[in-house]
């Protein structure tokens, strides 16, 4: 019997565990205010990139390009929050 690869197992931290699936889906939410408010109103008219940048940091406001800061910080606060709550699982059964 083999083992998965190491990398799949770091691929599966940020999707295969609801904590981190929940904060998915907030910065999704975040992005799409983004996105729809600075369509609909000045892009100087209201805080709706704060949110996304706040979700995402500290690696969101490290980066130069808006987006890809969210996209990449994202996935790396994800990576974090399913490792922690794998390891919190495996504490509990153990």
């Amino acid at each position: 019997m083999t083992d998965a690869p190491a990398w799949r197992a770091w691929v599966r931290f940020p999707f295969d565990n609801w904590p981190s699936r929940i904060y998915l889906l907030l910065v999704a939410a975040a992005v799409a205010y983004y996105a729809i408010d600075s369509t609909v109103t000045r892009p100087d008219a209201s805080f709706a990139s704060i949110y996304m940048l706040i979700l995402t940091a500290p690696i969101s406001l490290l980066a130069t390009l808006k987006l890809v800061g969210v996209v990449i910080g994202a996935l790396v606060n994800a990576t974090v929050i399913g490792a922690l709550a794998h390891l919190g699982r495996a504490r509990a059964r153990a």
